[in-house]
């Protein structure tokens, strides 16, 4: 009987060692993706969960299938007018089908970012510099509507594409803020000049109504007089003021009391 538990126990401890020595367990989390291969042969893509598999003859490649970001950056390019300019770029990507994205390049990565590069040369090369900054959105479109089908080639899925930067030469930028500097200030003298046509069409509306209205004038004043501080002179026509004797000159005589 002893003997029999004595046995029982070494082959139990044999097969555990056994199972240690030849089997593994592998898990798979949710934002992994994994891929199963046999004796070197792709069998399935492995969904999350734990796996045993036998050491030597199976084995799992996992792979990070949340979203990534590439930035490709400061590369010099010519734009249309042969204006040198340095552009970076983002893209945000993740791994949807792993055993493409491994099987088809040795590094996914910088196989996406060399991809990059070449759809945004061809997409600088045809505007000219001066439109670089109002079309960077339009860019960033393009970029992506070229890198959608390249990324899809490699197992990816390309989420979102944007313009960085975008640096130009120093006496460019000097130009740039010049033309800058000559619109505000245009934009500020056409302001003033509007603001002062305003004016004088105010002044002639007003000098109109004043001319058709005399009354108005009285009324202003009066108005004036009770709210204001100041001190006004009201004009009357010459007509209407005696003229001053001067200084020594006889007044009209009076009748004499003895005259008849």
């Amino acid at each position: 009987m002893l003997y029999a538990v004595g046995l029982t126990a070494v082959v139990a401890a044999a097969a555990l060692l056994l199972r240690r020595v030849l089997v593994e367990r592998v898990v798979v989390f949710d934002y992994q993706r994994a891929v199963l291969y046999r004796r070197g042969r792709r069998v399935r893509t492995l969904e999350a969960g734990a796996y045993w598999l036998l050491r030597g003859v199976s084995s799992v490649v996992t792979m990070d299938g949340r979203s990534r970001v590439a930035v490709v950056a400061g590369q010099e390019i010519l734009t249309a007018d042969s204006v040198p300019v340095r552009v970076s770029v983002t893209v945000r990507y993740r791994v949807v089908h792993p055993a493409q994205a491994l099987e088809s390049a040795t590094s996914f990565a910088e196989m996406l970012h060399a991809e990059t590069q070449l759809a945004l040369r061809d997409l600088v090369a045809a505007v000219n510099a001066e439109a670089l900054l109002p079309e960077r959105q339009r860019m960033a479109d393009g970029l992506r509507a070229a890198l959608t089908p390249r990324a899809a080639s490699l197992g990816l899925e390309l989420e979102d594409t944007g313009v960085r930067d975008v640096t130009f030469p120093a006496p460019l930028k000097q130009m740039f803020a010049q033309v800058v500097e000559a619109r505000q200030a245009a934009q500020a003298a056409l302001e003033k000049a509007r603001g002062e046509t305003a004016v004088l069409r105010h002044l002639a509306n007003t000098a109109r109504l004043l001319e058709g209205n005399p009354g108005l004038v009285t009324l202003r004043t009066l108005e004036a007089a009770a709210h204001g501080r100041g001190t006004i002179v009201v004009g009357m026509p010459s007509a209407t003021i005696l003229p001053i004797p001067a200084a020594g000159a006889e007044g009209p005589r009076r009748p004499e009391s003895g005259q008849a």
